[in-house]
């Protein structure tokens, strides 16, 4: 699974064996490896690989089947970051919104 998945996203994102391989500090044919799912890659390895690739540990095991980003908090900080301030005060209005509807209901 993890070899599948490491092959789509790196090609995704237009980075060769080799870079990815000298980013995550393995040789380019330890990559290869992964790829063909011939060699696990340790656990630091994988956290480096969905670091610099910006995709969860869950997705590059296949625990979850969307790529989500590694660091999920910050981006939605990101995203509120580039909203005006009446997008963000109809964004908290919507989220008060949600809160109301789950006391109302019991959930």
């Amino acid at each position: 699974m993890i070899g599948e998945r490491l092959n789509k996203i790196r090609k995704e994102k237009g980075i060769t064996q080799k870079n990815l391989a000298e980013i995550i500090g393995v040789d380019k044919s330890a990559v290869s490896l992964y790829e063909r799912d011939w060699n696990d890659p340790s656990d630091e390895i994988k956290v480096r690989i969905a670091q610099y690739l910006q995709i969860s540990l869950d997705y590059l095991l296949g625990v979850i089947d969307q790529p989500v980003s590694y660091v999920r908090q910050n981006a939605f900080l990101d995203v509120l970051g580039h909203m005006s301030n009446e997008e963000q005060e109809m964004l908290s209005e919507f989220c008060g919104y949600i809160l109301f509807r789950r006391e109302k209901s019991g959930t």
